[in-house]
């Protein structure tokens, strides 16, 4: 079919891809949470949960690159005009403004009472201020710099889509030479054949660190209906190698040898090691078993309906989850609160994705809905969850972070 039209109705068959994001926003929550909370006694306790929670970074890119490319799989071009507003209103501009709330927020100066911080206006106009704010912006703020690699990718896609599609033959073998490129350029950067200065802070930051999650979200697309069916079939198989995958690459955490092994096969000293890849794949197909099951008519509608209103706030509760990592890391020590290891991480999950959640279902019903959560503004009748709320027909706004799947 060719045609210049969105296709309609397509976000209806890939409910279980949506129910898929607060799962991963959990795990995100989950890797910041370790690093913040784990108290330092944890050691390699905490190195082996984040190799578990870690793999939230590539399935957020093989997933938005699998729904962009389901988007445009039948086009025969990619509309540039209305492809880059519709890029730009849900990446682009959620990132430069969340960018600029982190820079306000991380130069507020601490105090001892409540709200624990003060703002230092003399500083936020001054020359160094906004040379700040130009490198947080082109380096991407921590967790922002997801958007980056997505933003990346979306200068390539449409050439990408192009070759991809005309070489359908050949998608077995684009997937070998992923994997094998993902693995080489890991090796280049890490002997600093590459760069020189924090080759590990640009790799998480360059689209050829993650061809094998990109590509493959891409050819994912093309055949999903081959692929849901086959991940379905091996359900059993999938979940019993993931978790041996999750065991071995633990159990390397456990071995201390220098060189070679350390540098790209220990996941615990390199998180684009090889010995992680299994895992990281095997994770992402789990999730997606996961949504599925969510989603299945199966489940009560007040449980689909809940799921459907963590999808639709979970960008904004990835966006703004630092924001509440820090004020809950300033409450614990000012009342030198200290749980024990794993409760003091679990705690912190729990209450910063109820925080963003909040925040989020909060602004995306004003005007800032947009620019702060990155998705169309919602009517406050629809900010509890209901049975009512549960999708049921072709009616909807597919417009919702990089998500997106309205290809006009």
């Amino acid at each position: 079919m060719s045609t210049t039209e969105p296709a309609k109705g397509t976000r209806k068959r890939l409910d279980h891809i949506d129910a898929m994001r607060p799962v991963k926003q959990a795990a995100v929550i989950s890797t910041h949470a370790l690093i913040y909370f784990a108290p330092v006694g944890a050691g390699i306790l905490t190195i082996d949960g984040l190799v578990i929670t870690h793999f939230s970074r590539e399935a957020f890119l093989f997933v938005s690159a699998c729904m962009l490319a389901f988007s445009y799989r039948d086009h025969d071009h990619v509309a540039t005009k209305q492809y880059w507003g519709r890029r730009f209103m849900s990446v682009g501009l959620p990132y430069l403004v969340w960018t600029l709330i982190y820079f306000i927020f991380v130069e507020l100066t601490p105090v001892s009472g409540f709200p624990y911080y003060r703002f230092n206006g003399s500083y936020m106009f001054s020359v160094n201020a906004l040379q700040h704010l130009g490198s947080l912006t082109w380096q991407g703020y921590y967790h922002l710099y997801y958007l980056l690699v997505i933003m990346e990718f979306y200068l390539l896609f449409p050439l990408l889509l192009k070759y991809i599609k005309r070489w359908r033959s050949q998608h077995v073998l684009i997937m070998v030479l992923a994997l094998v490129w993902q693995i080489a350029f890991s090796i280049v950067v890490s002997r600093h054949w590459l760069f020189a200065i924090r080759p590990g802070f640009w790799q998480t930051r360059l689209i050829f660190s993650y061809p094998v999650y990109l590509l493959g979200g891409i050819i994912a697309a093309l055949h999903l209906d081959d692929v849901h069916a086959w991940v379905v079939r091996h359900a059993r198989f999938i979940v019993i190698a993931t978790a041996a995958s999750a065991v071995g690459a633990i159990a390397l955490n456990s071995v201390h040898q220098q060189g070679f092994f350390n540098e790209y096969l220990r996941p615990g000293g390199n998180p684009f090691a090889v010995a992680v890849i299994p895992y990281t794949v095997g994770a992402i197909l789990c999730v997606y078993l996961l949504g599925v099951f969510l989603v299945s008519p199966a489940r009560s509608l007040r449980t689909r309906a809940a799921v459907k209103s963590g999808s639709d706030n979970s960008y904004g509760i990835y966006l703004s989850q630092l924001i509440w990592i820090f004020l809950l890391l300033r409450v614990w020590h000012r009342f030198n609160f200290s749980p024990p290891f794993p409760v003091g991480p679990i705690i912190a999950v729990v209450l910063v994705y109820s925080m963003g959640f909040l925040v989020s279902a909060l602004v995306a019903r004003t005007p800032l809905a947009r620019a702060v959560t990155g998705r169309s503004r919602a009517s406050w009748h629809t900010f509890l969850p209901t049975r009512g709320g549960v999708r049921t027909s072709l009616d909807f706004d597919a417009g919702d972070g990089p998500l997106d799947l309205e290809a006009s």
